[in-house]
């Protein structure tokens, strides 16, 4: 397509310097049809004109009016009707988060342009903004947000937004902490189960430690983990917990006036960009590893990208230049939470509503607890006796088997229809369905051994034994970690041990023998 001056080069050419039309069309590199066109176009719009008495002002302007090209027959080449029922598909979905609560999450046009970008098809921004303004239902008005000048290093923006994501088919709600370094608006979030004390101060630990120092000056809003209560009309005094992170880590801090996210422009634009980026095309995971996996892919990607809002950098490009700035990170800030329990009848004890259990020989006994953003650990005279993966919903248990040998080898019958049995690892459950269904004793028997040993050598034990069809029961299973035991536990050489082993199986244990072979024995598994 010629532009406006190519079209008002041929008609001063043509009517002014008086050229012919193919000396034109030669001389400015265009067709001879496009000359003759436009000088043709011109001629009858003049005589339009003067005929119908129409002022020169508007001949003038009709001279002069861009090229224009006939698109009526045309058909779409790139909003196409494939890319059209995309696009409903996603203002569907937005339509649905809006109506179950999630219109924080919902799709803008932006992020449809590049979804389709990453499903491969090839066209602009604009096709796909003026297709969804045609569907568009809800007008939406948007904070104003104040520009700010910042120094390398000098401040970074804290704020909670909520993401509704659905693991394994069961909605849950998630609080995301969300940081943005005001020079280089390189990003960082991560998934809470809930808004407190420990998640806020698990969030800077994580940031800090990713970073690799820390600003200068923090900013909040008025969030309740940060400000504990307000002193006049605007002053306000921060929590223990952030006063405490504060002196630890160096940083300074200040807080926003009420209700003026905007204040901290940076961060509020973040949780929504973020959330839009990371879940607004996909928000059902099979399990949580998944979800937190996507969002750190795409906070890589985003921080990666340059930008001339940027100098034509990336936030990365720019955090590297900022680390310099920033103050140095101390080691790991402790954020724990200790407690004593009293262990219940059920070997078990109660944090939050959820239960842990415990070893039975600590029922009624008081035990020492550690509590961690994702774990509780627990000690008994400064032992650790159990460890278990942190609960977040209401009266909730989480049972090891293992924790219960000592009362299962006296009542072996409430095994089966135990928790500690449906909780069990699922090796251990199809061990007991193939091996030891009838057996409930020998089964318990071999907890105790797990218990003594780790389950990676059992299993491996059980799998060598069932290749060689060599009858899977306790005292084989014993047998060859006891061996290996002696085998790690001796000073000799390891090339002496290994013949000393397999000459005592030959001449002791055929069956051992027919087990190893002539070969080595590695971790409790023949090879």
């Amino acid at each position: 397509m010629i532009t406006l001056g190519q079209k008002l080069e041929i008609l001063r050419l043509y009517f002014i310097e008086g050229r012919a039309k193919k000396q034109i069309a030669r001389d400015l590199n265009v067709s001879k049809n496009t000359v003759k066109s436009y000088i043709n176009e011109f001629l009858s719009s003049k005589k339009e004109l003067i005929n119908s008495g129409v002022s020169k002002y508007e001949l003038i302007e009709n001279m002069v009016e861009k090229p224009k090209y006939k698109s009526t027959n045309r058909l779409p080449r790139v909003m196409t009707d494939e890319v059209k029922e995309i696009i409903r598909k996603f203002l569907s979905e937005n339509d649905i988060k809006r109506n179950t609560g999630k219109a924080k999450m919902c799709m803008t046009a932006q992020d449809m342009y590049e979804a389709l970008i990453e499903q491969g098809f090839s066209l602009s921004y604009p096709s796909v903004a003026q297709y969804v303004q045609k569907y568009k239902e809800n007008e939406y008005t948007y904070e104003a947000f104040i520009k700010q000048n910042y120094d390398y290093g000098e401040v970074c923006e804290f704020d909670w937004g909520e993401v509704k994501l659905v693991i394994d088919g069961v909605d849950i709600k998630y609080r995301m902490a969300v940081f943005t370094m005001a020079k280089s608006n390189f990003r960082f979030a991560y998934l809470y189960k809930n808004e407190n004390s420990q998640s806020f101060v698990d969030a800077h630990i994580r940031f800090f430690e990713y970073i690799g120092g820390v600003p200068k000056c923090m900013v909040y809003d008025n969030m309740k983990v940060a400000v504990a209560k307000f002193v006049g009309r605007t002053e306000k005094e921060a929590t223990e917990t952030l006063k405490k992170m504060s002196v630890y880590y160096g940083f300074n801090y200040r807080f926003c006036n009420i209700r003026s996210g905007n204040e901290k422009g940076h961060v509020e634009n973040s949780v929504d960009f973020i959330r839009r980026k990371a879940f607004s095309g996909v928000n059902s995971f099979e399990n949580e590893t998944n979800a937190f996996k996507r969002l750190s892919e795409r906070l890589q990607k985003y921080n990666n990208i340059k930008t001339k809002y940027l100098d034509n950098s990336s936030p990365t490009d720019l955090l590297n230049v900022e680390k310099s700035y920033l103050l140095d990170l101390m080691p790991k800030y402790t954020n724990c939470i200790d407690i004593t329990l009293r262990v219940d009848k059920l070997s078990t004890i109660s944090y939050l509503q959820n239960r842990y259990s415990v070893p039975d020989y600590l029922v009624l006994k008081a035990v020492d607890v550690k509590v961690l953003i994702d774990k509780l650990e627990i000690y008994y005279n400064n032992n650790l006796v159990a460890s278990h993966t942190r609960l977040y919903g209401n009266q909730e248990w989480s049972i090891d088997i293992l924790h219960y040998t000592k009362t299962l080898s006296r009542k072996p019958g409430a095994l089966l229809g135990s928790l500690a049995f449906e909780q069990m690892n699922s090796f251990l459950k199809e061990i007991y369905h193939n091996f030891f269904k009838e057996q409930p004793k020998a089964f318990i028997e071999l907890l105790e051994i797990v218990g003594n040993h780790d389950i990676t050598s059992v299993q491996n034990t059980i799998n060598s034994l069932t290749q060689k069809s060599i009858d899977v029961n306790v005292e084989n299973i014993k047998m060859i970690l006891n061996r290996n035991n002696d085998f790690f536990s001796s000073n000799a050489p390891k090339s002496e041990l290994q013949e000393e082993i397999v000459e005592n199986s030959k001449r002791h244990l055929s069956m051992y023998d027919s087990i190893i072979g002539t070969s080595n024995i590695v971790g409790g598994v023949a090879v």
